[in-house]
């Protein structure tokens, strides 16, 4: 009897000192299972084996919704909050011209470029704030190797050409163009990139495609904005440039390739439409017209690249798009100037 007894106390303290064991081990994905799964830990299974597939994010949203949705949120405040300014600022161009031969200062002083430059600084500083809260954690493809976001890029490009016009038409028209301008380019370039870090597979390419609609129309109204003021020819040439160079690198930005790499690759892009611009600036044409011409350049020089990043070789397609297409508008504006 007392042997029994005895057998009984022993089996049960080695029950009790398994039953601890199992709780305290680190290794037992309770959790991970309950996060995932909504099965509770006394029924779930307990591979002892298996390390986490993925780390604890908890449970997914259903369907392809985003879990940046304050972010996304906070990018429309943002956009609006610009395109307000860009409003005041069109109310206030608006008025008799000067004799200025420079079209951007005829209206404005020194108190309309002062709010137009903290306007712009605001854009970008707010992008990249809601870029990153839009983040739980830092995505590779949003902050590249340096650790500086390309966030600001497009607001800060858009809001710039949006006031840009505004002071260069000064007129009632684009009281309602010039903040639209301004939205479209912040709010569309903040939720472009929450598509390309949220959405799924199939929904990828749709995602490119915003994204890069979002750039290109972007650089159509920089550039014919810098090409409209007939700046002198170095100062034309430098601004196309740069603004080629910025746009380029967000464009790359979610590219296989190194930082370096897409460095080099943005000053191609921008040196390309920094010498077309130096040609034109003799070319009698109109504003817009002579913006076109740049953007055109713009498209080819940014589209062979992306072409040489993705696919390394181009494709009759390819050729056919960076190539006929754009001799074709190049005779199109040519005639119709």
């Amino acid at each position: 009897m007392n042997t029994g007894q005895s057998f009984g106390r022993r089996a049960a303290r080695e029950s009790r000192r398994t039953e601890a064991s199992e709780r305290d081990d680190p290794t037992t994905p309770t959790d991970e299972i309950e996060l995932e799964t909504g099965i509770s830990p006394a029924d779930a299974p307990r591979p002892t084996n298996e390390a986490p597939v993925r780390p604890d994010l908890g449970p997914p949203a259903p369907g392809p919704q985003s879990a940046n949705q304050p972010g996304s949120g906070l990018g429309l405040v943002i956009s609006v909050a610009i395109s307000a300014v860009v409003f005041v600022l069109a109310i206030y161009a608006t008025g008799s011209p000067t004799p200025n031969p420079l079209p951007l200062a005829q209206t404005t002083n020194a108190l309309f470029w002062i709010v137009a430059a903290l306007a712009t600084g605001g854009a970008g500083i707010g992008a990249v704030y809601a870029d990153r809260t839009a983040s739980r954690h830092l995505y590779t493809t949003a902050i590249d190797v340096t650790g500086v976001s390309t966030a600001w890029i497009v607001p800060v490009v858009s809001t710039a050409a949006a006031i840009v016009l505004v002071a260069t038409f000064h007129n009632s028209t684009m009281i309602v163009a010039g903040p639209l301008i301004a939205f479209l380019g912040n709010a569309g370039s903040l939720l472009s990139r929450d598509l390309l870090d949220d959405a799924d597979d199939p929904a990828q390419k749709t995602a490119a495609t915003v994204h890069a609609l979002v750039i290109h129309s972007v650089a159509f109204f920089a550039l014919s904005a810098t090409y409209l003021n007939k700046l002198p020819t170095p100062l034309t040439s430098l601004v196309a440039g740069v603004v080629t160079f910025l746009l380029a690198i967000e464009a790359l930005d979610r590219a296989p390739i190194p930082q370096g790499r897409k460095t080099s690759l943005s000053i191609l892009a921008g040196g390309a439409v920094a010498a077309a611009a130096v040609p034109l600036a003799w070319w009698l044409t109109h504003g817009w017209t002579g913006g076109a011409v740049l953007f055109v350049v713009f498209y080819c020089a940014l589209g062979i690249l992306q072409t040489g990043v993705e696919r390394g070789e181009p494709r009759l397609r390819d050729a056919i798009e960076y190539g006929a297409l754009p001799l074709a508008a190049f005779l199109v504006l040519a005639i119709t100037a």
